[in-house]
Order: C-alpha cells, then structure tokens, then sequence
C-alpha cells in the first residue's frame, strides 16, 4: 500500500473543499447555470478518481468500483427525475425542496468525509484499509450521483426552452 502521499491527499482535501463550496453557493440561488450544475459533480469526480486510483495502486478490484459507479448512476437519475424545473422570462429555476437541499449538502460533505477517512487512513494503522476502501467506493458513488442529477437537470432544462 501507498502510505504518506503528502501532495495527493492536499490536492484531494482541496477538491472536497472545492466540492463543498461548489453544492453551497448552488443551493444558495435559485437560478441556475448549466455550469452550476455541473461544477460540484465534477470536482467530486476529481476526489473520487484520486481515491479510485489510490486503491487501485493498493490492489483492490475494479469490479467493486464499477458497482459504485452504476449504483450512483441510478441515485443521480431517480434523484434528478423527482426535482422540478422552470422557465422564469430570463433564467431557468430549479425547484428544490429545503430537504432536497440538504440531502444534496450531506452528499457533498460526504466527500469531505472520505477524503478525511482517507487521510486517517493512509497515516495511522494499516488496519484501516478496509475503511479507506470504503470511503473510495462512497465518494465514487457520491460523484457519480451528483453528475447524473446534473445531466438530468440539464436535459429537463433544456426540454422546456
């Protein structure tokens, strides 16, 4: 296993924080860009294809990463079908529910948490592979959910222009 990457984990704190960031100021406005949409998503992906590789590096399978990615495929998808979308004269707004907010702000801190667990992981005990292996498969399943809501988002704006 790959112990004490210094630069690889300031590199993935400074993604989840952009992460973070990112879901904040979305939630913050109602109008939104496609931009917008896709900026938390993505840089979730940089988090979780850090770790992804981190773990591929220490043997893990792939087939666990795969299953991730498809099970955060389809909570994207329902997730982003349940919200609703409007044309106000200039902008589109994106209806969410003070509850959706949170939600979509858990799964945003939910990244920070790998990346956290990640950390611990990599300069304690190596005891905690399996949560260090863990916390790569949510932040993938994290990651993908927030891309698959956004283009879901992004065709359901676009169907209404």
């Amino acid at each position: 296993m790959v112990h004490n990457l210094s630069l690889v984990h300031v590199l993935l704190a400074l993604g989840a924080a952009a992460t973070v960031y990112l879901v904040v100021r979305e939630l913050r406005g109602a109008h939104v860009s496609e931009w917008a949409l896709f900026a938390p998503g993505t840089a979730a992906l940089f988090v979780a294809a850090g770790l992804f590789l981190i773990q591929i590096g220490a043997g893990q399978p792939r087939w666990a990463f795969a299953a991730a990615a498809a099970i955060g495929l389809v909570i994207g998808l329902v997730r982003g079908m349940m919200i609703g979308v409007r044309h106000d004269h200039y902008q589109p707004v994106v209806m969410i529910s003070r509850n959706a907010k949170l939600v979509f702000l858990a799964v945003g801190i939910g990244v920070g948490v790998c990346v956290v667990l990640e950390i611990v992981g990599a300069y304690t005990s190596p005891a905690l592979e399996k949560v260090r292996l863990w916390a790569a498969l949510s932040a993938v399943v994290c990651a993908v959910a927030m891309l698959a809501r956004a283009l879901v988002l992004t065709v359901k704006l676009r169907q209404q222009i």
